[in-house]
């Protein structure tokens, strides 16, 4: 089982949406694929339950207590126009992670606590996303923690790369090595503003062997398919951009062995 955790300090760049639409192409591929919601914002949540917004259990739960709730009970399938999608489920979060993880401030190995819980899920699923927060809370830390891969994508505005050293710099901390396996990719990629487009590129030439090739392109439809609580591959399978995400779960694959 391999983990991928989403995530980058900035908010806007399309971490959710990569979260679900690449788990949603791991699943079309047959890999068992669990997606998990990090942010109380529960943005990913909505979509991949089909626009559901209360469960019995959700991460919340698991980082309250997890000899309580331990993280199994918290996995459902994910839905998409009331069906379940095959291959493909989620674990989802409420607006109390935000608080409960400041009460866990105080747990002794309180970083280590989704690390554990996926450890007993290593024989259910092949491929594990983490879906973070637009910040470096206990949260984001627990997926550091789990994590084989940083994916981090950057939109395409001018302040896009805002933070990337200070998260970089944190990678190499909490995870104790200064060779962080971690990958950036360019999402919402518009051609025609080719003034960013290579200010961008001039800027991410500094990360020799981290960019990913692939790069997702601006279309409505990605939104669109979030605003209908499904992912792009069920909402419009005839997008262009399912290319895109198809081939960023090629080089994800590559880079994981998956």
């Amino acid at each position: 089982m391999k983990v991928i955790a989403v995530i980058n300090q900035k908010g806007g760049v399309g971490k959710t949406t990569t979260a679900i639409n690449l788990s949603a192409q791991f699943a079309r591929e047959g890999k068992r694929t669990l997606a998990i919601d990090l942010d109380p914002q529960a943005n990913l949540t909505v979509v991949l339950s089909g626009g559901q917004f209360e469960f019995c259990t959700t991460i919340s739960d698991v980082f309250e207590s997890a000899k309580k709730h331990p993280i199994r009970e918290a996995i459902i399938p994910a839905q998409a126009g009331g069906d379940n999608l095959a291959n493909l489920s989620l674990c989802p979060t409420d607006i109390r992670l935000s608080r409960v993880i400041e009460q866990s401030l105080t747990k002794v190995h309180r970083e280590r606590i989704l690390l554990k819980q996926l450890d007993t899920l290593r024989d259910d699923f092949d491929v594990v996303l983490l879906d973070c927060p637009p910040n470096l809370s206990l949260t984001s830390v627990n997926a550091m923690m789990a994590a084989d891969l940083f994916l981090i994508p950057v939109d395409g505005g001018s302040f896009s790369l805002n933070g990337l050293a200070d998260l970089l710099d944190a990678l190499e901390e909490v995870k104790e090595t200064d060779d962080v396996n971690f990958a950036v990719f360019r999402n919402e990629y518009a051609k025609a503003n080719k003034l960013i487009n290579n200010f961008l590129d001039e800027q991410l030439n500094a990360l020799e062997g981290k960019v990913m090739a692939t790069t997702i392109r601006r279309t409505e439809a990605i939104g669109q398919a979030s605003v209908s609580s499904e992912p792009l591959l069920t909402y419009k399978p005839g997008s262009t951009a399912l290319n895109d995400y198809k081939a960023l779960a090629e080089e994800v694959t590559a880079r994981l062995n998956v």
